[in-house]
């Protein structure tokens, strides 16, 4: 079976380029538009099953015309692709993307590899009628890092991994994540900060604050309050058991866990 993608890119030696690795994918071609006016028509003729948009052709911003490529494919993933503009740094871009909840973002330049890696997290053969579930984890703690990450691999989440806020925004696209579980004090930006941003900018995933207190200058009781105060969903102090931090999660989420059988 073929499958089809729609690039929308206004430089024809993008294009080509883009083309030529899509098509490269086992069982992929491709359809390219160089405006988004015609690529919405086609629509109408053609089926795709993935959709890529540059952010910036001609005057014309994608972002603004994902909802509406959504409404003609349906369940297509819709991939945004960048290399920024003269008035909007890449990564402001980039942002905004995953504010307007884009399946996957592409920094150009970006090679064969990259699309092969969107088909396959877009297109993975299921393994149960139930997506599996997916939490971030930002904690500076290697050891607690693995520590949790073993907890919830084995309950059947699956586990995205942070050391700091800074690396989350950049590594992790937050729109996909069933939940974000967040330690307060790290280096950086810090949780505090960072919390506050994840739920300003996506207010539909859930935070899970977790902390130990900062020394004997403030209990973990009173930095878990104010996590409470700035939009967290819940919190746990630290340490915890594995069972305190699974009860915790099905707490928040909307349905059971997917366990591994």
């Amino acid at each position: 079976m073929t499958h089809t993608a729609l690039i929308i890119e206004d430089s024809a030696v993008q294009a080509n380029l883009i083309g030529r690795m899509v098509s490269a994918q086992p069982g992929w071609t491709h359809l390219h538009f160089p405006s988004f006016r015609e690529g919405y028509e086609a629509l109408s003729y053609y089926q795709v099953q993935a959709v890529f948009l540059d952010v910036f052709v001609g005057q014309f911003n994608a972002i603004n015309h994902i909802d509406a490529f959504r409404k003609k494919t349906g369940t297509a993933p819709v991939v945004l692709m960048t290399a920024g503009s003269s008035h909007e740094a890449i990564s402001d871009t980039l942002h905004k993307a995953r504010q307007a909840r884009a399946d996957f973002e592409l920094r150009k330049p970006f090679n064969e590899a990259d699309i092969g890696y969107i088909f396959q997290q877009a297109f993975q053969a299921p393994t149960s009628k139930e997506r599996r579930k997916t939490v971030l984890v930002i904690e500076d703690s290697r050891t607690l890092r693995t520590f949790i990450k073993g907890i919830l691999e084995f309950s059947g989440y699956g586990v995205h991994e942070a050391e700091t806020m800074e690396q989350a925004f950049k590594d992790v696209n937050i729109a996909r994540v069933d939940a974000v579980l967040c330690d307060v004090f790290m280096p950086g930006m810090g949780g505090l900060q960072g919390m506050r941003h994840i739920k300003k900018t996506w207010p539909s995933v859930p935070v899970i604050a977790m902390s130990a207190g900062l020394d004997e200058k403030v209990s973990e009781t009173e930095v878990l309050k104010a996590t409470e105060r700035l939009g967290a969903d819940a919190q746990i102090a630290k340490p915890f058991k594995a069972e305190e931090l699974l009860a915790t999660l099905n707490a928040i989420l909307s349905s059971p866990i997917l366990l591994d059988v």
